[in-house]
């Protein structure tokens, strides 16, 4: 398989989720969740992705909001952070709380 169809099933895929993604993004910023209590942020995320094939396994770590999402075994094996919990006096009015 040459470089470019890798490239073109990559971008299919991409925009096969792209409207899914897009949602999600809408609804994790609309909720603006605490620090570690980022409940319904978390289980969106975990939702898609067991929707997609994922193995969910919640909480992650003692992390209640935390959890890990595994597809096939061996390698390669990506790793990815999400970082979705509201920042103080980033909201709409000062004093609340928002996405930066």
């Amino acid at each position: 398989m040459t470089s470019k169809t890798k490239k073109n099933r990559v971008d299919k895929a991409v925009q096969s989720q792209a409207r899914q993604a897009r949602t999600i993004s809408r609804e994790i910023h609309a909720w603006a969740e605490l620090p570690f209590r980022e409940t319904n942020s978390s289980k969106r995320l975990a939702d898609y992705l067991g929707e997609n094939g994922f193995q969910i396994e919640f909480s992650f770590k003692n992390i209640p909001t935390a959890f890990r999402a595994t597809w096939g075994k061996g390698k390669p094996a990506i790793g990815m952070l999400g970082e979705y919990d509201a920042l103080p006096n980033c909201g709409a009015a000062d004093g609340t709380w928002g996405h930066g």
